[in-house]
């Protein structure tokens, strides 16, 4: 467009990091797509909201105007070392991700699978006789962590000391930037040990591999593979529990959406989709203006900063009919949970195979689970909204694995 609206009457104050927001995303989202789906945020020293799925979809097909540096991030950033690739603008972008793909193709996902499942085994194993439990601390926040520690070739051990700097990183940074600080720190020094080790004592595991991989006959320095790791830390340990709970949370509401389920196991593939569309775990993410443009009848300028919000682009009644409702087969669904265009989600294939595993499982094991208390949601819901504590109950079952459980994460 080249024509320049008049941006008086489409400013808003919504703190997208703020409670108001974490308790009623929908639907400031819903209002704010329908007046202006181009709008400015007086917050943290103003940015653009993007809510329209067309204007989304342009932006993220646009790299060059709206770029992937760190100076995107709203409220500013706090790390030292860009997340790889994430952070990164093309040419080189191509370049990470060719290198990265390798391991997180679909057929590397598939390969996961039986060990995906015996995780899983182990940790329903750990509270089925109980006939309660609290699925966020002891299923779909664990085993995405311990799986990513073990993909990487870390101390599985160590998951929730990880999880806690990871969370802190991100629900923190808002509200209590020095907790963040001190998520970020941890996971700088930890990282930047595990790459000492391997430098010195290569093993066999994906660390390894990417200290004697190259770009360009260029080895990846510290600082990048810190970027790498913490990048993987963030997908395996945050947006993939956030899908999964919002989802549980969505067929614990429903009854005939649990029964379909659990009737027709084979939707699980297309029901993944609509689950990752309707509930979008990463609300959206940050994008900087690299060159004075009109965009959406918007003047913008060299600069400022725009917030991608996939997750109401995700519900645009233009682009989606029924966008409230969960509809298990809906086609086409082009949503745009793990974004589109060059900044795609390397790590897609490996979520999409975790939460159909958890909730496949769910289903089976613990069919009538129901909420026994009070869900909790993680204080900041800005990037990725997620459940911390998620209390119910079921017919107590048995144990079908042979591995020794591990308890459960008590964040």
């Amino acid at each position: 467009m080249t024509t320049v609206e008049d941006t008086r009457g489409f400013d808003t104050d919504l703190d997208h990091h703020g409670p108001a927001y974490r308790e009623n995303n929908y639907a400031y989202m819903a209002e704010l797509q329908q007046r202006c789906p181009v709008a400015h945020d007086s917050a943290y020293g103003g940015y653009w909201l993007f809510t329209g799925y067309d204007v989304v979809f342009d932006a993220v097909r646009d790299p060059e105007t709206f770029g992937s540096g760190m100076d995107k991030a709203v409220p500013a950033n706090q790390m030292s070392v860009p997340l790889i690739p994430i952070d990164i603008d093309p040419p080189m972008l191509q370049r990470y991700r060719k290198l990265l793909l390798r391991y997180l193709s679909p057929a590397a996902a598939e390969r996961q699978d039986d060990e995906l499942r015996t995780l899983t085994t182990e940790l329903i194993d750990a509270f089925i006789e109980r006939g309660e439990a609290d699925l966020s601390q002891e299923l779909f926040t664990p085993l995405p962590a311990r799986w990513i520690l073990r993909f990487i070739g870390l101390d599985d051990s160590r998951w929730a000391e990880w999880i806690a700097w990871i969370h802190a990183s991100i629900h923190d940074r808002a509200n209590d930037r020095d907790r963040a600080m001190w998520g970020i720190t941890n996971v700088y020094q930890a990282a930047g040990a595990e790459i000492a080790s391997r430098r010195e004592a290569p093993r066999d595991d994906l660390l390894s591999e990417l200290i004697a991989a190259d770009i360009d006959g260029n080895k990846l320095s510290d600082d990048e593979l810190i970027g790498i790791v913490f990048l993987l830390m963030l997908g395996g340990m945050d947006t993939t529990a956030g899908l999964t709970g919002n989802s549980l949370l969505r067929i614990e509401r429903d009854p005939a959406l649990r029964q379909r389920l659990i009737d027709e196991p084979e939707l699980m593939r297309s029901a993944t989709e609509e689950f990752l569309r309707h509930d979008t775990p990463t609300q959206g993410i940050a994008r900087v203006v690299r060159k004075d443009t009109v965009f959406h009848g918007r003047q913008l300028k060299a600069g400022d900063r725009v917030f991608l919000m996939y997750a109401a682009a995700n519900r645009d009644p233009k682009t989606f009919k029924d966008p409230e409702e969960i509809i298990l087969d809906r086609e086409p669904n082009r949503h745009m949970a793990f974004a589109l265009g060059v900044h795609r989600c390397v790590g897609s294939n490996f979520a999409r195979a975790m939460f159909k595993i958890m909730v496949t499982e769910v289903l089976r094991r613990l069919p009538d689970f129901h909420l026994a208390g009070e869900v909790v949601r993680y204080p900041d819901a800005g990037d990725v909204y997620g459940v911390e504590h998620l209390p119910v109950t079921f017919t107590p079952g048995p144990r079908e694995g042979s591995t020794p459980v591990v308890s459960g994460y008590r964040g």
